[in-house]
């Protein structure tokens, strides 16, 4: 199932290494994997570094913690938790197919 793509940008395909990250299931990335996802989506790699993010953490990130974080405007806020949807997604749709042994 392909994301929809969103205001111009063209969204990764299933099985993509894009879909995965930069190395392995985002959920286990280290702070500097997590800083170039970030770099890549929104050009807000400084906060992995400020604010020690995991990929773990990363996941988890909502607008609340994004404003507490420093992150303004609130439509840089929204971008970021865009892709950071479609990044769930992708992880969601990982685990679906490996549970189902595909």
């Amino acid at each position: 199932m392909d994301l929809p793509a969103q205001d111009g940008a063209e969204a990764p395909l299933e099985g993509s290494p894009e879909a995965e990250g930069p190395e392995g299931p985002a959920g286990r990335w280290s702070g500097a994997q997590v800083g170039s996802w970030l770099a890549a989506h929104g050009g807000a790699a400084e906060l992995a570094r400020e604010h020690a993010l995991t990929g773990r953490a990363l996941l988890r990130l909502t607008e609340g913690s994004l404003r507490r974080m420093g992150v303004t405007p609130r439509s840089r806020r929204r971008e970021l938790l865009r892709e950071l949807l479609r990044l769930r997604l992708q992880q969601e749709m990982q685990e679906l197919r490996s549970i189902a042994g595909e």
